[in-house]
């Protein structure tokens, strides 16, 4: 444009020097107007207007990863390996870190042992409990039937009594016979019993104490067998003063064996209570087994704290450790990100009503050369800033070749219909960090103008200031236009 400007003056000097001669040598007769003529050019023209268009605001934000984790040991130890570098991609549960776990190791195997051996503790409180089940039911048994006999012989030695007070009859020296045939039979019941649990103690089946019953039992048979005999020996020669005695000792030693008979039913019944203890000690077994297990499965979540694996598919982008390096509890190791790339842009609360969860917007990334891609929304922030009055939305962005976290990004968001004025980008030009146009005046001269323009789109660029409807310009090749000049051309 100085170009320009500098033929314009080469020129118009000529015509100027001839008016300043003019005025110098002339009558004073006042000032005289001398016009200088015009240079035209030939270029083309366009008469602009505004066209309907969609009006939108350009939202910019940053590139970010859907999933983005820190991943940290949650024990203390010597970091023993490390698999991946800043870069790599990992799989879902993969290996990246391994931290020396031996002492966690010993502590499950403690655990363990402590588990097993509280289940072989459950086991022996079932057994104890089965036997002592087992054992408590014969002892009532064995003293019922003991109490049984003893009311039996009791009330033997009371009729044996009576007939010898009475004197010897035909049906008393029945009776008695009868009372002898009983008292063997007793006796050789209280024999076999006597045998069977000499047998059980020998084999530690039973305690000793239940062989002195036993015992008793059979010597207390043994009297009543040989009282029934003399008893029978007395109904049949007759009662003397030492048979009425010895049937009364008889009748004194058959309460005494009775109360001794109800005496250790009363001692069995009360060692049954024992049934009772067993199963609350079978309850703490099993207790001690559930706490066992938890302290085992514990351990073992423990241990598995020395094996640091990926949470999800992605990428490492920051490793923070080396091997034989210290891991501590919230220290961080790796940084991984993965589940995708989304553009999570600021928009004004003006703006939001524009936009709805799966609506579309085109994105530019501004460092990959593809240009803009329609991106969706896919979540809005609900909360926004209380300073800045702006909502967080995020737009998916597909898959883009050379797409990184961090990247500088622009959503346009539709925000409804507008008129506005476009011209074609050759039509204007850059120049000091200012937008210039030829514009034509009525009378068919060029004049810079100054104007405001909007993004490119394509081959045309929205003026947003400096134009209105109805208003020339020139455009095409501008080569020769010049401030000032007249326009002569066809109309676009």
């Amino acid at each position: 444009m100085r170009t320009q400007g500098i033929h314009v003056l080469i020129r118009t000097l000529p015509f100027a020097i001839a008016a300043l001669l003019v005025a110098g040598c002339g009558r004073s007769e006042g000032p005289r107007v001398v016009s200088t003529p015009v240079t035209s050019v030939n270029a083309q023209t366009l008469t602009v207007g505004k066209t309907r268009s969609v009006g939108g605001y350009e939202a910019t934000g940053t590139v970010k990863a859907v999933l983005n984790a820190t991943l940290s040991s949650k024990v203390m130890g010597r970091v023993i390996d490390v698999f991946v570098r800043e870069g790599d991609f990992v799989k879902k549960g993969q290996l990246l870190v391994s931290i020396d776990s031996r002492e966690l190791e010993a502590a499950t195997n403690v655990a363990a042992a402590n588990y097993d051996a509280s289940v072989v503790g459950v086991g022996s409180a079932q057994k104890a409990l089965e036997i002592e089940h087992r054992t408590s039911k014969a002892r009532i048994a064995q003293a019922e039937s003991q109490v049984q006999q003893a009311q039996a012989g009791l009330a033997i030695a009371k009729s044996r009594l009576d007939l010898v007070l009475a004197g010897p009859r035909s049906q008393e020296v029945s009776q008695t016979h009868i009372a002898v045939t009983q008292a063997q039979s007793s006796l050789n019941l209280a024999k076999i019993e006597l045998d069977r649990m000499t047998s059980l103690y020998e084999k530690g089946a039973v305690a000793r104490r239940e062989v002195d019953l036993a015992q008793n039992r059979f010597d207390l048979a043994k009297g009543q067998y040989e009282a029934a005999v003399q008893s029978e020996s007395i109904a049949r020669e007759g009662s003397r003063s030492q048979e009425i005695q010895g049937a009364r000792d008889a009748v004194t030693q058959a309460d005494a064996a009775l109360k001794q008979a109800q005496s250790g039913l009363a001692q069995a019944k009360a060692a049954a209570l024992q049934v009772s203890l067993r199963q609350k000690d079978v309850e703490v077994a099993n207790a001690q087994v559930r706490q066992a297990s938890a302290v085992f499965r514990s351990a073992k979540v423990s241990l598995s704290y020395g094996q640091v694996v990926a949470p999800f598919d992605g990428r490492v982008t920051q490793r923070s450790i080396d091997p034989g390096a210290m891991a501590s509890p919230g220290v961080s190791l790796l940084t991984l990100e993965g589940g995708g790339l989304r553009l999570e842009a600021a928009v004004p609360e003006s703006v939001l009503g524009s936009i709805s969860l799966g609506s579309k917007a085109p994105i530019r990334v501004d460092a990959l050369p593809a240009g803009s891609v329609m991106g969706q929304v896919v979540e809005i922030v609900p909360e926004g800033d209380a300073v800045s009055h702006s909502f967080v939305v995020k737009f998916s962005l597909g898959d883009l070749a050379g797409l990184r976290s961090g990247m500088f990004g622009r959503a346009m968001i539709p925000t409804g219909t507008t008129h506005q004025i476009f011209i074609p980008s050759s039509a204007t030009w850059e120049r000091e960090g200012l937008n210039y146009v030829f514009a034509i005046n009525s009378d068919g001269i060029a004049r810079l103008r100054i104007i405001t323009v909007g993004d490119s789109m394509r081959d045309q660029v929205p003026v947003l200031s400096g134009l209105h409807g109805g208003d020339r310009i020139v455009v095409g090749d501008r080569s020769q236009v010049f401030d000032g000049c007249r326009i002569e051309g066809s109309e676009r």
